[in-house]
């Protein structure tokens, strides 16, 4: 045999074994494919076994979402056929609400026998899915290789009308590359005109709106309960709570979330009070709620989790740094800043997108907002805490936001400033308090946060007057010797002086100008002068202030600052008027005007003229007064100084009780008292005006017992601070009310 034909033979022979091997290949292949069938339809078989019953639950016992199903029945049996969602967090209700629906007598009467449970959330693939409807509407047993099929064949045979409630729609809707399927099922159930059905679903928005027509309108996601539901909700599962004080307080602090509020009454129920409850859940957050069992119904925690484990948040690891973000911040996220707090992530809109579908956040009324309820922000926060790179870029952002602050009315920018601030004002405090509080004294960025603290405190000081923020900047200044210690006292100096507390103010201003003289900086030590000066003219110190105040500005004019100077020469105006000396008073005061109008220091300029209106009262050219204050007051509240308009209504309704116009002097007089208190200035000289003259208005207009309450009180604020002459005033003013009050009564 030649060489050829024996590689020819070797040939032949290598054929004959491929086609051999790829034989035994093919039978294995189909061996196999046996094998996993068999394990497939026991595996089907045996989860089917074991598929949660479909009897539908009785109606439950539920507050606060009878609107809610009203407008789901009227949906319901407006339409031939719904397709209806139920969607929100975890926790909501959904289900309670979805039974409540379909236990409506309306909807029982319309389709009778044919209401259908399908509980989903033991459907983790398709064909337990399938399995499930199919034990739903064809009970009895089949061997029918197209299962689908058949269930879809029943329904369109069938002339009788079927709702089916689909409830926990996300598990089979989140089986990982199922989704298109899933979505076909619900896509052939929605074709056929007699079926209706409700899903509900851990969801912002409805599962397959390409195949699927939801009916229109749809149902809202199912919100949180109001304050006086979550209330009777608490109460019907421990009576004995009723009265607590704290009941109110825990329960916004749960944002009256369905569930929370649940666990939290099962806890009341053991014997806790609400106000320890409170404290508890301030300090042990959603693990209070947490139940050993596992189940979701009975633990907030495992409720959220399974939230936070479905495919769609981990697919996007972005979607828990962002949450991470937003939980740090109560107020939630502003759609608008997103991207200047998070730049690490730089596709957060998609990661938005997926907290928003799997309803983790919610927008706020006015869509400006991303927010997350409580229990969830606080479960966030202890299990997902955010990395430092992300809270550092966070907090730099709003360190950079707060330095807006340092701005006065009338200034460029400060009406858009201030509209910033105030949309941020719970995010920038939290924020602030938090990194002042866990700052050390060595940190390198000390002086970043101090400085923000102080410039977002002056910004308090033209709506809302408040010193905790600065009073932390200024301990954590101590610790770290930071050269801005001076300048946080003197503003902290001028907060207090305009919260009215002038004796605490003075020792915030000489500890300022102490500082100031370390550190060499002699004009900003002699501008705490001036305000020292002023301190002592309120505290009725009027020699030491005058002296000081005409010393302080020879020096300020020798160092430049004209400005100050300026305002040293109006407070010693106002020492004239003090002392009754008004010609001198007016002169001055004048002069002090027209020079701040020269140097364009509106501000100073009409606090001038305010000052001036005093002077014009003492003079009773009421007329007169009455014109500079409402052109003072109009000012204010132009540039943004609502306080500073407070204080002139106050004295327009001491000029109109003079008037004689003690109805409209009561009117405008009120509305300073309730506004200055509101904003935290009873201290305040204005708010005492307000009382003062208040009464007497009342007096005048026979309103007695108003007359004698608010006489009383600023007897009483003016005893406090030493001014004996005005004690006296409302002792005689008490005494007329007494007397009119004794007469009405012989009278009558």
């Amino acid at each position: 045999m030649s060489k050829v034909d024996s590689c020819l033979k070797d040939l032949e022979r290598y054929e004959d074994l491929k086609n051999e091997i790829k034989e035994s290949r093919d039978e294995l292949r189909e061996g196999q494919k046996e094998i996993l069938n068999a394990v497939r339809d026991k595996t089907t078989e045996k989860a089917s076994s074991s598929l949660p019953s479909t009897t539908m639950p009785a109606c439950p016992k539920i507050f606060g979402r009878n609107e809610y199903i009203a407008m789901a029945v009227s949906i319901i049996m407006s339409n031939t056929s719904v397709r209806l969602a139920i969607l929100g967090p975890g926790g909501m209700g959904k289900t309670s609400a979805a039974l409540c629906i379909v236990h409506d007598a309306q909807i029982v009467s319309r389709f009778d026998k044919n209401i259908i449970w399908v509980p989903c959330e033991q459907a983790t693939s398709v064909n337990l899915l399938i399995e499930l409807l199919g034990k739903s509407i064809i009970p009895a047993s089949s061997s029918s290789s197209d299962r689908l099929g058949e269930i879809i064949a029943k329904l369109k045979a069938s002339k009788e009308l079927y709702m089916l409630l689909l409830d926990n729609f996300e598990t089979p809707w989140d089986i990982p590359g199922q989704q298109s399927e899933v979505g076909d099922i619900l896509a052939l159930l929605a074709s056929i005109p007699t079926v209706s059905f409700i899903i509900t679903m851990r969801a912002g928005q409805p599962p397959a709106s390409g195949t699927v027509e939801w009916t229109n309108p749809k149902l809202p996601p199912l919100p949180p309960l109001e304050m006086k539901p979550a209330n009777e909700a608490f109460l019907r599962i421990a009576p004995d709570a009723a009265g607590d004080s704290k009941l109110d307080t825990l329960l916004k602090e749960l944002d009256c979330v369905p569930l929370a509020v649940t666990l939290m009454a099962r806890l009341a129920e053991a014997g806790e009070q609400p106000s320890e409850l409170l404290t508890q859940w301030r300090s042990e957050r959603t693990k209070l709620l947490d139940q050993p069992d596992g189940d979701r119904r009975n633990s907030i925690e495992v409720s959220i989790k399974l939230s936070l484990e479905s495919r769609l948040v981990k697919s996007n690891p972005d979607a828990i740094n962002l949450l991470g973000a937003i939980a740090v911040l109560p107020a939630g996220a502003a759609l608008s800043r997103i991207a200047e707090i998070c730049p690490s992530i730089p596709k957060w809109k998609a990661a938005l997108r997926i907290l928003r579908n799997t309803a983790l956040l919610y927008d706020s009324a006015d869509q400006t907002f991303v927010q997350l309820l409580s229990p969830i922000r606080s479960y966030i926060l202890l299990h997902h805490q955010l990395q430092p790179a992300l809270l550092s870029d966070l907090r730099k952002a709003y360190f950079q936001l707060a330095n807006k602050g340092w701005c006065d009315p009338g200034q460029a920018g400060f009406i858009e400033n201030s509209k910033e601030l105030d949309a941020e004002k719970v995010n920038l405090e939290t924020i602030l308090l938090q990194s002042l509080t866990t700052a050390s004294a060595s940190d390198d960025g000390n002086s970043q946060i101090i400085q923000a603290a102080r410039d977002y405190t002056w910004y308090l000081n033209w709506s809302l007057p408040q010193t905790i923020i600065l009073e932390e900047a200024i301990t954590l200044a101590r610790a770290s010797r930071s050269d801005l210690l001076p300048r946080c006292l003197k503003t902290l100096g001028m907060m207090l002086y305009k919260q009215g507390m002038i004796e605490s103010s003075f020792g915030s201003f000489t500890e300022a100008r102490s500082e100031f003289l370390l550190a060499r900086n002699n004009l900003q030590a002699h501008k705490c002068g001036y305000w020292i000066g002023e301190c002592l003219r309120r505290m009725n110190r009027l020699d030491e202030a005058y002296s000081l105040l005409k010393e302080e500005r020879e020096e300020l004019l020798q160092l430049g600052d004209s400005i100050t100077a300026n305002e040293c020469s109006s407070s010693l105006g106002a020492i004239f008027m003090d002392q009754g000396k008004y010609e001198e008073a007016e002169t001055l005061l004048e002069e002090a005007r027209a020079e701040f109008i020269r140097e364009k220091h509106d501000q100073n300029a009409y606090e001038c003229l305010r000052f001036l209106a005093d002077v014009y009262i003492n003079n009773k050219q009421y007329d007169k007064a009455q014109s500079a204050l409402e052109e003072v007051k109009e000012r204010q509240l132009r540039v943004g100084d609502p306080i500073g308009a407070l204080y002139c209504r106050a004295t327009l309704g001491e000029v109109l009780c003079e008037q004689g116009s003690y109805k409209e002097a009561w009117s405008v007089l009120e509305e300073a008292r309730i506004e200055l208190e509101k904003r935290g200035l009873r201290n305040q000289g204005y708010f005492t005006d307000s009382l003062t003259w208040g009464g007497r208005a009342a007096r005048m207009l026979g309103k007695y017992e108003e007359a004698i309450s608010r006489l009383e009180e600023a007897k009483a604020l003016y005893s406090a601070s030493g001014n004996i002459a005005w004690v006296n005033w409302c002792s005689r003013e008490l005494d007329m009310v007494r007397k009119a009050q004794e007469s009405m009564e012989r009278t009558a």
